[in-house]
C-alpha cells in the first residue's frame, strides 16, 4: 500500500529543494501577495537550519510589470510583455530581497535563457551551473526566472513547470515542488468531469500517462496537466522526485506534514548530483 512520506522524512541535511511558484501565487487581485511569500520565506529558513538548501523559481514578472505600467488585463505584444518583464522583473527581485532579508536570508537574481540552460551549450551552461552551485555553499537562495526580456517565442522555455525541472536538474536538486492551483495529478479536469481520478503517485511515465496528457484538449490540461506530466518525465529521468501539490494557502509545506492531498513522483533510484545537474562524473571529466 503506497504511504505518502512525511516532511521530516523528505529533506536530509545537504539535499537541494526548488519550490516553483506560479504567478497567481505572487500577485492576485487584491494585489501582491506579501502575507504568502513570508510564510515561504518562515520555512526556508527553517529548511536552512537543517542544511537543506531552497532555490525558487517564481513567475510573476510580467504581472507585476504590468501592473506598475496600467496595461490591465489586454492581450499584449512580444515588445511589451518583455518591457512589463523588464519593469517588473526589479520589483520581484525588490519583493523578496526584502522578506527574506527580514528572515536573515540572502537571495540572488539568476535569469535563464533555453540557451544557457541546454547542457549541449557547454561552455554557458556549465558557468549557470557554477554561478548557481557557489551560491547554495554561500547560504544564498537563488530566486530564478526566465529571461523574458531576450527570450524570444522561438527560444522560450513556454512555462515554469518545465523551467523549475530545468534548474532541478542543473542544482541536482533532490525534489521539486510544483505548487499549483490544483491539489495534485488527476486523469482529466477534475473540474468539468466529476469522475476524475486522483493519482497520488507516478514512478514512471508511461504511455497511458503521456497520452492521457496528449489526448484532453482543455485549457487546465493543456497549461496544468500536459506540462506538469513533462516536468515530471523530467526529474524523473534525472533520479529527482517531484510533487504536485495546491499552494495558495501559506506554509505549503506544514500543511504537507499535516497530510494535504499530492501527487509524488519519484524515481525508482536517484542518480548522483552530477549526474542530475547533466555533468559528466568527475572521474569522466578529468579523463576529457
Amino acid at each position: 500500500m503506497y504511504m505518502k512520506p512525511k516532511v521530516k522524512d523528505i529533506f536530509k541535511r545537504g539535499e537541494t529543494a526548488v519550490f516553483k511558484l506560479g504567478s497567481s501565487l505572487i500577485a492576485g487581485e487584491d494585489g501582491v501577495r506579501t502575507d504568502w511569500i513570508d510564510s515561504l520565506a518562515e520555512e526556508c529558513k527553517e529548511l536552512i537550519s537543517r542544511g537543506v538548501k531552497p532555490v525558487i523559481v517564481s513567475s510573476g514578472a510580467i504581472a507585476l510589470g504590468r501592473g506598475i505600467l496600467g496595461l490591465g488585463n489586454k492581450t499584449l505584444t512580444l515588445a511589451q510583455k518583455q518591457a512589463a518583464s523588464a519593469v517588473g522583473q526589479v520589483s520581484l527581485s525588490s519583493l523578496f530581497q526584502t522578506i527574506f532579508n527580514i528572515k536573515k536570508i540572502k537571495t540572488a537574481q539568476v535569469l535563464l535563457t533555453r540557451f544557457t540552460a541546454d547542457p549541449q551549450n557547454k561552455e554557458a551552461y556549465q558557468n549557470a551551473v557554477n554561478t548557481m552551485s557557489v551560491l547554495l555553499d554561500m547560504g544564498v537562495v537563488p530566486v530564478i526566472n526566465e529571461n523574458d526580456v531576450v527570450a524570444t517565442e522561438e527560444i522560450k522555455f513556454g512555462d515554469n513547470d518545465r523551467l523549475g525541472a530545468v534548474v532541478a536538474r542543473m542544482t541536482g536538486a533532490d525534489i521539486l515542488f510544483l505548487f499549483s492551483d490544483i491539489d495534485g495529478l488527476y486523469d482529466k479536469d477534475p473540474k468539468t468531469n466529476k469522475d476524475a481520478k486522483f493519482i497520488p503517485l507516478i514512478t514512471e511515465i508511461t504511455p497511458e500517462i503521456e497520452a492521457m496528457a496528449e489526448s484532453s484538449k482543455n485549457p487546465l490540461a493543456a497549461g496544468g496537466m500536459v506540462t506538469k506530466i513533462i516536468a515530471g518525465k523530467m526529474c524523473l529521468e534525472a533520479g529527482c522526485k517531484m510533487v504536485i501539490m495546491h499552494g495558495k494557502a501559506q506554509y505549503p509545506l506544514a500543511r504537507l506534514a499535516d497530510g494535504e492531498r499530492c501527487t509524488w513522483f519519484i524515481p525508482s533510484s536517484p542518480r548522483p548530483k552530477r549526474e542530475r545537474a547533466g555533468l559528466p562524473r568527475r572521474s569522466e571529466a578529468k579523463a576529457g
